[in-house]
């Protein structure tokens, strides 16, 4: 039975609807529109936080639940420390030299007043270097037993690594999603391993924990705290999702023996470590939930003892590879995904190379690279991501569509382009082909694919009065966001047609919304 809010006396004038707490808390989830500012230009979004502060002071009945959604998600904690009267408010002056801050127990009172309504925290690089009020502040809290957000469930940090200690008040009880960035390096771990192993005392509900790092830091050499991460790691015994830039083999045996674990994201251990933690003679059930995996991999022998011992079956997998993928390589790791028991029910197969690797015209992907994974009809997101020639052509994507019926993604070297006018044979997908793909396949959501523009004054009558007299394509496609490359050479044929092309690519695809950034459906090749 849904519970009304208050008894409190309200407003005759206020619909009663509004006093029933689940229609109230319906509402204010629509007005609760921050999450897309960083992702949308700033006129798509607005901060909700002024209409929250005023519907929180319209009355008492809407009081809690508007402070409860004002304060769910912040960016900092400069939100907390000001209403408690620590800092100014933004635009006043605020002396720098105020150190330490040492708040009275009635701040302290103000802050926790509204700390035990946050739910997500994020604390950033950024927040951290442009805001001097947040390490003293922390660093007379850490100094005590004082938790500043005990509901916390979801952090995100990114401070120094010599300052990583001072995360301590953030952490507690109820925490579930922990997220570490690393943007540098210390040479002892001693901080960061102080925080990994209060995370068993402080935060025993912990789910998934992620710790992420730059990508100029090398796993091995530069982040020392690897290690303290495996033993944390350990302690552990409600994960579900775990990342970490690198993990030992005892840690990686605790979590195949962990039933709660579905999700891992790490370096991809060596292939003799592989068959000593995957050797049946174990006896043990390794690894029985966990449905998706990311591999980091140095050497595609590894991935090979990956491939032929896995255990479980898997509906995820991704490998990101530190050397160029060579496609006689892939073609073998096909072969053996769809004759493999622990692969016939992949749903998500994400292949890229790491950004070190480097530009190649010389090796070509083909079709007949990626044929083998056509056995795998359970597919509904291929992602491959190289920086090679990727070659497909109109019979080649038709075969697709043919082998793929479930397929919702299909992204082809989407960072950087498909790159085969580089090739010594051109492959490329014409216009009227692409419309015919998205058509064999209702339930395509997201597509990335290499055309040829060179082929569309044949295929359409390229006049404007023509293109729009045109109707546009009645269609029940799913389709909601497209990418088409084509070759550099062919930038003055987008040149030429580029109103003309714009008017036909809303008439093929009519369905979907213009981009907000202005980009358009196509996008010349990085090379």
């Amino acid at each position: 039975m849904a519970s009304t809010m208050s008894h409190f006396a309200v407003n005759p004038t206020i619909p009663r609807a509004l006093l029933v707490a689940e229609i109230f808390s319906n509402i204010l989830s629509y007005i609760k529109v921050d999450d897309c500012i960083g992702f949308w230009p700033a006129e798509y979004a607005t901060s909700s936080a002024p209409t929250l502060f005023a519907l929180a002071l319209t009355c008492r009945a809407f009081s809690q639940q508007a402070l409860d959604a004002l304060w769910h998600t912040l960016r900092g904690i400069e939100p907390l420390i000001r209403c408690a009267g620590i800092i100014s408010a933004p635009g006043r002056l605020q002396a720098e030299n105020d150190y330490p801050i040492s708040p009275t127990e009635a701040q302290l009172a103000i802050i926790s007043r509204h700390g035990h309504r946050v739910r997500s925290l994020e604390v950033d690089i950024g927040c951290w270097q442009h805001n001097c009020h947040v390490e003293p502040f922390l660093r007379t809290l850490a100094s005590s037993s004082k938790v500043l957000v005990p509901n916390l469930r979801r952090l995100k940090i990114g401070f120094p690594c010599e300052s990583l200690h001072l995360a301590l008040p953030l952490l507690g009880l109820h925490l579930q999603h922990l997220f570490i960035s690393i943007h540098d390096c210390e040479k002892d771990d001693h901080r960061s391993h102080t925080v990994l192993q209060s995370l068993l005392s402080s935060c025993p509900s912990i789910e998934s924990l992620t710790v992420l790092k730059s990508w100029h830091l090398d796993c091995a050499r530069d982040v020392p705290f690897a290690l303290s991460a495996s033993h944390a790691i350990q302690t552990m015994q409600k994960l579900r999702a775990i990342t970490v830039p690198a993990i030992t083999k005892d840690a990686l045996i605790y979590l195949g023996g962990l039933p709660s674990v579905v999700r891992i994201s790490s370096h991809l251990p060596t292939g003799s470590d592989l068959e000593d933690i995957l050797d049946p003679s174990r006896g043990s059930i390794l690894f029985e939930n966990v449905d998706g995996v990311h591999w980091e991999i140095k050497e595609w022998q590894d991935v090979e003892v990956f491939a032929r011992l896995w255990p479980r079956k898997l509906t995820s997998m991704s490998l990101q590879s530190e050397v160029k993928f060579d496609p006689s390589l892939l073609q073998v790791l096909f072969d053996s995904l769809h004759t493999h028991e622990a692969f016939r029910n992949l749903q998500c197969i994400y292949l890229s190379e790491s950004r070190d690797c480097q530009f190649s015209t010389t090796i070509v992907i083909t079709i007949d690279t990626l044929r083998p994974l056509f056995y795998l009809g359970r597919l509904r997101v291929v992602d491959i991501d190289t920086k090679s020639c990727l070659s497909i052509g109109d019979n080649d994507l038709v075969e697709m569509a043919e082998a793929w019926h479930c397929l919702e993604v299909l992204l082809l070297n989407r960072t950087h382009g498909s790159m085969s006018g580089a090739a010594p044979l051109q492959r490329r997908v014409a216009l009227p082909v692409v419309v015919r793909f998205v058509e064999l396949l209702p339930s395509l959501k997201r597509l990335c694919i290499g055309i040829t523009l060179s082929t569309v004054v044949d295929d359409y009558v390229m006049v404007t009065k023509n293109l729009r007299a045109l109707e546009p394509r009645d269609s029940g496609s799913r389709l909601e966001s497209l990418m088409m490359n084509y070759p550099c050479d062919e930038e003055y044929i987008r040149k030429t047609f580029r109103s003309k092309l714009d008017i036909l690519l809303k008439k093929l695809f009519p369905q979907l919304k213009p981009d907000p950034f202005g980009l358009g459906f196509l996008c010349s090749d990085t090379m």
